[in-house]
């Protein structure tokens, strides 16, 4: 299965099995965070990959040549930098209650298997760190519990095949290069906390009486601040990296980003 992908909004992948997914109507990240109800409205405004605060660092690795690759993978409308064709835009997917669950048990077991992986090599200590107040498992529980508890003709399902193949990828990926595993780590916490968030306000709206899902709050807190947190961990990780394990990293984007369309397929 061919999936390219386009994290819209915040140079990062929305997938599906179809191809990239054309978000050309919907406003970039910054203009949710700032205008969570809103989301809908045109936008000119950008933002950059890995400026979740507002500023650029040239010499930072994941806005130069992190955000490179990834917007190789945006559509031509989306960016002059794109190389993508126009897709079928999100706001017409047939988003069911079902599907958000199985959505949801997919996401758990991805974000479980990165966080936890992280928490596993002495190296990334810091970075494990940084990213505990972005964990989003707990988040994800609540919303699978009341959603059952809401809809009691709903079960929770077994985890999706392709996505419990994703997470033994990131094990081995883990094991064998640091580098590209970091790729998967930043890119779905970044996804999720940007342009995800574009996709919970559509969830949201459609089917929970616009009650946001769990797993797009953040306690309160902005998830710029706390991903520029972890942009700053990987980037110190990658000044100790070789030109070898960077292009390392750097070649690994549209492998996580398929990894996030075995998720996001639910959703179609």
């Amino acid at each position: 299965m061919d999936l390219k992908l386009c994290w819209v909004l915040a140079t990062v992948a929305l997938v599906s099995d179809a191809g990239v997914l054309r978000a050309s109507r919907i406003a970039p990240s910054r203009y949710i965070l700032s205008n969570p109800g809103r989301c809908g409205r045109p936008s000119r405004q950008s933002v950059r990959f890995g400026d979740m605060a507002g500023k650029v660092d040239k010499s930072s690795f994941v806005q130069t040549e992190m955000r490179r690759a990834a917007m190789k993978l945006h559509t031509r409308d989306q960016s002059k930098e794109g190389e993508q064709e126009k897709q079928k835009p999100i706001s017409q997917w047939e988003m069911k209650k079902e599907s958000v669950l199985r959505f949801l048990v997919d996401s758990k077991v991805i974000h479980s298997t990165l966080d936890r992986l992280v928490s596993e090599y002495p190296e990334l200590s810091k970075l494990d760190e940084a990213s505990s107040r972005i964990d989003r498992v707990p988040a994800i529980d609540v919303d699978i519990a009341n959603i059952v508890k809401e809809n009691p003709e709903l079960e929770v399902p077994a985890p999706g095949a392709d996505a419990v193949e994703y997470a033994q990828k990131l094990e081995q990926l883990a094991q064998e290069s640091r580098p590209a595993f970091i790729c998967h780590f930043y890119n779905t916490h970044f996804a999720h906390a940007a342009g995800g968030r574009m996709i919970g306000k559509l969830i949201s709206d459609r089917l929970f009486d616009g009650e946001t899902l769990e797993f797009y709050k953040y306690g309160g807190a902005e998830p710029k601040e706390l991903l520029e947190q972890v942009r700053v961990e990987i980037d110190n990780l990658a000044n100790g990296w070789g030109p070898d394990e960077r292009q390392m990293c750097v070649e690994e984007t549209a492998n996580a980003f398929k990894g996030a369309g075995t998720v996001l397929k639910n959703l179609k």
